[in-house]
């Protein structure tokens, strides 16, 4: 992996001697890949997810989607139609967001993969805890920026990858077996770039709104 699949700069490969395997960073806009000869078969992938506890009645979860919302989502828009990228098994994120007056759409590859929503342009696109695991992260970019209105807003959480390879080597988010692509502040900023969007807010950890711009 000579160039970054992000931003086509050059990258630099380090060894993760816990995970026993080889990574690249982006000396450009610091995202990290696993090697893809460590990416999990669709049958595998999907078999992680259906372990998941995201419904509902998972107090947690719907806090923790909650305070997405309220941050990434509330401040800059409180209608329209929206869509929610990789909703999972339990479309939870779509039942909040209708509860605040959305009409939501819900797609996920593995559990709802309507590709005809896809075709669509909505008011907002969430898609949280996602794009860690996307294989082709340019492809979904593109996909998002097409199926947004102009003036749209992309909310999206992912926890922002450690600067410093010694910092990834103990980040506890890349030991998730699903997780192959991980993104830093800078990689968003240029993807913003690319794909015709303006940072809204992000708070530097794992929360970024875009807002796509109008031609």
């Amino acid at each position: 992996m000579n160039n970054c699949a992000l931003c086509g700069q050059n990258t630099t490969a380090f060894y993760d001697e816990h995970l026993k395997q080889t990574a690249w960073r982006c000396q450009a806009c610091h995202a990290v890949f696993k090697d893809p000869k460590v990416y999990l078969s669709n049958a595998l992938e999907k078999a992680r997810y259906d372990t998941h506890n995201n419904t509902l009645d998972n107090e947690g979860y719907v806090q923790y989607l909650t305070t997405f919302i309220d941050h990434a989502v509330w401040p800059f828009i409180q209608h329209g139609s929206a869509l929610d990228y990789g909703c999972g098994p339990g479309p939870v994120l779509g039942a909040l967001l209708k509860k605040r007056g959305f009409d939501v759409s819900n797609y996920d590859p593995f559990y709802a993969p309507n590709e005809a929503l896809l075709k669509q342009t909505y008011d907002l696109i969430t898609i949280t805890e996602v794009l860690e695991h996307v294989f082709d992260p340019n492809k979904v970019f593109k996909t998002l920026a097409q199926a947004l209105k102009p003036e749209g807003i992309l909310a999206v959480m992912t926890s922002f990858v450690p600067v410093s390879n010694d910092d990834y080597l103990t980040w506890w988010y890349k030991r998730d077996a699903t997780h192959v692509v991980f993104y830093h502040l800078q990689s968003f900023e240029n993807l913003a770039k690319r794909y015709g969007f303006k940072v809204l807010h992000t708070d530097q950890q794992k929360i970024i709104t875009l807002k796509k711009v109008t031609p």
